[in-house]
């Protein structure tokens, strides 16, 4: 289905815009300005970082919903635009991880250590959402072809598919997804 490629290169993008609010805070907490400036822009930063990801989960979902609509009606083959895409977002996810260590080292502070477990399984579930959104169509269009009938199911491709809800694994996941679904010659 077309519209879960278009969803997924606008989630990725989206994905990339996201973390720009907070590079921006990044570097002005390293940049010699007022602190009732830099509390004004960081404040003004996070709630352009909440209204990004209001508009970005979204689409995430949307992509999710699209993917297993597509069980029953897509035909297209999704695996070459989620390779591309997984390969395209391998940098975001390193400077997420970045980014979310430097959260959880802010929050290292007695008064504040309570909210760093919630701090992670919020950062990481935000994480493992947007990763599997990625996969979800390779997911689709495979019980699509399985439902179908059209389909040989080989080891590798079983693991290709779990690998899709493997953190760093899922990069991996994708290649093989898309090596072995690729039509034969």
């Amino acid at each position: 289905m077309k519209m879960n490629k278009i969803l997924l290169i606008i989630q990725a993008i989206g994905m990339y815009v996201l973390h720009l609010p907070l590079y921006i805070a990044l570097i002005l907490l390293k940049t010699p300005i007022e602190e009732e400036a830099l509390n004004a822009a960081i404040s003004g930063l996070g709630i352009a970082f909440i209204v990004i990801l209001v508009i970005v989960f979204p689409i995430c979902i949307i992509n999710a919903v699209s993917s297993f609509i597509s069980i029953f009606k897509g035909d297209y083959n999704p695996s070459k635009t989620t390779m591309i895409v997984k390969f395209a977002l391998i940098p975001w996810y390193i400077m997420n991880f970045f980014i979310c260590a430097v959260i959880v080292a802010g929050l290292m502070n007695p008064w504040l250590m309570l909210t760093v477990p919630f701090a992670i399984v919020f950062l990481m579930g935000f994480t493992y959402i947007f990763m599997l959104a990625t996969g979800l169509p390779d997911i689709a269009y495979f019980f699509n072809r399985l439902i179908k009938r059209e389909l040989k199911v080989t080891p590798l491709l079983i693991f290709s598919l779990v690998f899709l809800f493997i953190f760093c694994l899922d990069i991996v996941g994708g290649l093989t997804y898309y090596i072995e679904m690729k039509p034969k010659e």
